[in-house]
């Protein structure tokens, strides 16, 4: 027997659906005319179309069970082709690139990481420079003020300010630096799987590892 497709089965059952009711039909307006008085209706038309309607209904079961068997082989046939893809994927499953990408964002962040904590490092020290020379004009009677006036510059440990002509440094955390960075390379929806991950890093890096072993060895190299 040719397999049908599962389209091809359902129209088949509508087809004797259709015969059904067309029989079914046919016998009530026979019977209908009987009981109307009209003897040009045999028994043998009543008959037929009673059997043709219980023919029908024998059809209708047939294209059920061709339908469920077409239902099952398409799942089935669907099914090896999704299980065939999935083995392919994991059997053929690399993370060398994903591996060196990883390599290449942490280096990369400890690079940040060094150049804005040692820039930050450097503006609170002149900071605390500029705060020492307020504390001994202040001592010598004059308002920690002056600074501006006459030296042109002020600040603290979060930034360092010229006023002629006006030019500022301001002080970052690095983590503020490496999230922004980040930020410029993902999506909305990838900056709201960071936010989720970040207040339990540990956690999620030992998910990651799970997941991709072969990232293990970078991630604790980088962590030592």
């Amino acid at each position: 027997m040719k397999t049908q497709t599962p389209e091809q089965a359902r129209e088949q059952l509508a087809a004797a659906e259709a015969e059904k009711s067309e029989a079914e039909q046919l016998a009530a307006a026979l019977a209908e005319k009987v009981r109307s008085g009209d003897e040009s209706v045999q028994p043998k038309d009543l008959t037929a179309a009673r059997e043709l309607a219980e023919f029908a209904d024998l059809r209708i079961s047939a294209a059920r069970r061709k339908l469920d068997a077409a239902a099952e082989q398409d799942r089935h046939q669907r099914a090896e082709l999704v299980t065939a893809d999935a083995r392919a994927l994991v059997e053929t499953d690399d993370p060398a690139e994903l591996v060196a990408a990883v390599r290449a964002v942490a280096d990369a962040a400890g690079i940040l990481a060094r150049l804005a904590h040692t820039r930050r490092d450097r503006i609170a020290a002149m900071g605390d420079s500029l705060v020492q020379v307020e504390t001994e004009l202040a001592a010598a009677g004059i308002d920690p003020g002056e600074i501006r006036h006459r030296y042109g510059v002020r600040g603290g440990r979060e930034a360092v300010i010229l006023y002629d002509p006006l030019l500022r440094v301001r002080s970052v955390r690095p983590g503020y630096v490496l999230a922004a960075a980040l930020a410029l390379g993902l999506s909305s929806e990838q900056l709201s799987e960071l936010r989720d991950a970040m207040p339990s890093a540990l956690v999620v890096g030992e998910q990651v590892t799970e997941a991709v072993p072969a990232l293990a060895d970078t991630l604790r190299h980088h962590a030592a």
